[in-house]
Parts: C-alpha cells; structure tokens; sequence
C-alpha cells in the first residue's frame, strides 16, 4: 500500500516542527509518545515481533536500536524527526535491510517498505519509484517495454538504497555506475521540508546523494533514467573448479575486445552439503561466469564462444531473457542469512596475480570463505567524464572483488579476529594491487565512506552535511569517518 498523499513535495517553506509536538504524557518520552500517533507502526524493545523488525538481512550485523519504524506518510516522518530531536536519537534509514552496518544504539531506525509506488514513462524514458521498491518489483513492470533500468544482481535490494550507493550494475560497463542514472530525488530533510532534489534545484546536494545514501535525510522516492534494450541475452556458466584460472583468463581477455553492453562476473564457489542445493552441485565447489550481453542471442553467443572450448563446461544456462528475470542470471539468495563480507579494488590483474588469487580462496576455504566474485570493469566505468555530478564518480580499477563467508543456520559470529583470518589469504595476494577504496554498495559492516572516497571528496561531503544537517539527526549505515565529521 502506498504512502497517503502528503507524501508530494510540500514547497521550498519550512515546515512548522513545533505543529507537531508530541509533548510527554504520563511521563513518557518523545519516542514512546509515538506509538497510537503514526499511520504505519512503531516497535519498541520487548514488543512482540521486535527481533524480527530490527534484523538486518545480514544475521551477521546484530542491531540493537531504541525503536523501529515502519511509516505510512510524510506526515509519520516529520512525527520520527520530531521525537529523535526531543530525545537527542539519531536517525537511520534501511528500506529492507541491506547494507547495515553497526549496532544502531541511540538511533531509530525507519523501514521505507510501504513507499512502494511505481510509475514508469516508457515515453519520456523514465520511472518513479518509492523507497521502499525492490529491484524485483520494478524489473517486473519494466517487462516488454523494451527498457532497462541499472539494477544490481540481486532483486531484493531496494532501488533506492541501490542507487543512493553508487551501485555496480550489470550495464555499468554500458551506462556507468547506477546511481548516475538518478533524474531526481524526494528528500524529507531535518527541518521537516519534503524537497525534490535535482540538477536544477540542488545540484550539490543531488552530487551527494549519488552515492552517500543516508548522510542528508529520509528518500521517500526517485526518479531515474531508463535506457533501451530490446534484447537481452545472458546467464550462468559453470566449470570444475579446477579449471578457475584459464575460464578467468579467458573471460577477462573476451572484454579486452567487447563492446561495452557485454558484461561478466567471475567467481568460485563452494557449494554447502546441505539439501536445498540441487543433488548435482551439492557440497562440491565450482568456477562460474555470469553473463548479460544487451544484444541479440546470436551476437552474445558468439561473444563467450572462447568459454566452451577452453574448460568443461558442467551448465550452460545462457539464453534471450526479458528484464523481469534479470535476478535469475546470477541467482543470488533472496532471504537473510549471517554473511561476512570483504571487497577491494584491483588496479592489476596479471595472470600471475590471478593465479595467486585462486590459491588464496582454496586456502582460505578451509576458514570458511564461501564465495570469491570477480567484476572486471571498464567502459563508461573507468570514464573520467562520465558521472562528474555524482559523488560515486567513476573508478580507474579494473576488478572490483567480492568474498564472502556465508555462515550456516544457527552457527556462532566468529569474532572479528577471527573474520580477519577469513581473508588474510586474499589481503596477502593483492599487495601492491589491492587498494580499499570501492563503491558504497560494496562496503562491509563496519566501514566507513573513508573506504569508498578520497579525502576531498569526503570533505566536501563533511561541508555538505554541516549544511543540511548541522545536529547529524540523520545517521547513515556507513558514515563519513569522524575526523570529517
């Protein structure tokens, strides 16, 4: 269900914070003085389904805030802002719980879920969307419109929370990095005014917000670009594990010369022993190429031809599909699970390097290590041109990493001396390669934007955010480091 009408753009006055003063009956505060007073709902320590409002998707990430908000309107916002600023609370946004990253003590935390409009203008080229949309929702109704929006690999994330984080999109190599695609955003700020962003209205704040999600107010819609692609053409591919460095090799050299509306994603992956896992690829590890070509079957097909004649190939799963099952390519879990993450930058990838690379997640299976994800970049990504009105830029890499240790059901948090170990292997083999700094969507719990931007551009952030939100009421999964504010 959609928010009710207040949720447009009010205008450029100020709304009035003291006409919405909760005040402090029977001796509660500000935050318990919510609950009978919201459209949506409000949950509370020891409320019956709290555990479950405050879990991230990430089991790993254990939140612990002062409530959970689930808004209906604008107007339950401003009460949320109200009652933070009465009880000295911050505010964090996660629309369905991707991305956290601490333990949220002090702070409340708002779940965008019920903004879930969409209109799409196959016309103009454009979609709105609400907060609280998943990826899944909107490449639905994106299907037999002959267009494409940025979207991820996975199609539970929230469009907004996606691209407000740079995003790393399979038409990256195509079109840039996601959150270029953002026309303009509705921003309820700290002083209560629901603003719409743009290039004509804010383009400083509009340069922030692709990419530092969070730092400025609470999104309650977008607006994006969305692009033409008749065809599409893509899936997975599975090797022997063995086989890893020359499909990785190969794969890499096929971008050397492709056109930019071909992308890959390279990767190892041990497979659990467990029973939901088809009998055929349970308990055993494999080599994988993800694939999506904007493009013709034929003209695709073509482009990874060198893959079949260089490994076994154990599946091929390649084939046309419409923008709907763009999810299904790399076919990504879609419910939570205790997950620790790492990811870095690569400015080389020789095949020395690579070969080492292989090595390390072989060794560092034995701590644990699930996954290993290679996106070779390139295109419109490495563009300096590209993206200079969006704080996620462009990225002069060539590899964006991924590794991840998916823990199972009911398995204790290793302690994060123990998580280091994880990916020493890996930190180990990427000396003099590796640097941190990588999109925001990519960072672990625990990071802060120090990992994703250099230091001018953190301080331009610091100035920004001393603007907009001078208390800091508004407190993002991944802040700016505390020496920029």
């Amino acid at each position: 269900m959609s928010p009710t009408p207040d949720a447009r753009p009010t205008g450029p006055a100020a709304f009035d914070l003291s006409g919405t003063a909760l005040g402090r009956a029977d001796g509660r505060n500000a935050l318990a003085a919510l609950s009978g007073r919201l459209d949506g709902d409000i949950l509370l320590p020891g409320d019956a389904g709290w555990d479950d409002a405050r879990a991230a998707w990430n089991l790993a990430v254990d939140q612990h805030p002062a409530a959970v908000v689930l808004p209906r309107s604008v107007r339950d916002l401003r009460r949320v802002i109200v009652a933070a600023r009465e009880d000295g609370l911050g505010v964090t946004v996660q629309p369905r719980g991707h991305g956290a990253s601490d333990s949220l003590s002090g702070r409340i935390l708002v779940r965008t879920t019920a903004f879930d409009e969409i209109t799409v203008n196959v016309v103009g080229r454009y979609a709105r969307v609400g907060a609280g949309v998943p990826w899944g929702t909107l490449l639905n109704r994106l299907d037999g419109s002959g267009l494409v929006a940025l979207a991820g690999s996975n199609p539970d994330v929230s469009v907004a929370g996606y691209l407000l984080s740079g995003g790393h999109s399979w038409f990256s190599r195509w079109k840039g990095l996601a959150s270029h695609s953002i026309r303009a955003v509705e921003l309820l700020d700290a002083t209560g005014v629901l603003r719409r962003v743009s290039r004509d209205t804010d383009p400083e704040l509009l340069w922030a917000l692709r990419g530092a999600a969070g730092l400025f107010g609470v999104v309650t819609a977008l607006e994006i670009d969305l692009f033409s692609a008749p065809d599409l053409f893509g899936g997975k591919l599975l090797f022997p594990a063995e086989s890893a460095e020359v499909v990785f090799g190969t794969a890499s050299d096929i971008l050397l010369d492709a056109p930019p509306e071909l992308s890959l994603m390279l990767g190892l992956i041990n497979m659990p022993d467990i029973e939901q896992v088809p009998e055929l690829l349970r308990g055993r590890s494999f080599a994988q190429v993800d694939a999506v070509f904007v493009g013709s079957a034929e003209a695709g097909e073509a482009l990874l031809a060198p893959l079949h004649t260089i490994a076994p190939v154990i599946a091929d799963l390649t084939r046309p599909f419409p923008i709907g099952q763009l999810g299904e390519v790399s076919g990504e879990p879609q419910e939570p699970s205790a997950t620790l993450d790492w990811s870095r930058s690569v400015t080389d990838l020789d095949p020395a390097t690579m070969a080492g690379l292989v090595a390390a997640f072989r060794t560092a299976s034995y701590a644990g290590l699930t996954l290993l994800q290679l996106r070779p970049l390139g295109g419109l990504i490495g563009d300096p041109t590209v993206g200079q009105d969006g704080v996620a830029g462009h990225l002069d890499t060539t590899y964006l990493l991924f590794a991840a240790a998916i823990l199972p059901p009911g398995a204790p948090i290793p302690a994060p001396a123990d998580r280091h170990l994880i990916f020493q292997p890996l930190e180990d083999t990427l000396q003099g390669v590796g640097v941190p700094r990588t999109v925001p969507s990519f960072l672990a719990a625990g990071q802060d934007l120090s990992f994703a931007f250099a230091p001018d551009v953190l301080k331009r952030l610091a100035a920004l955010k001393r603007t907009v939100d001078p208390e800091n009421l508004f407190r993002s999964n991944h802040p700016l480091p505390e020496e920029d504010g």
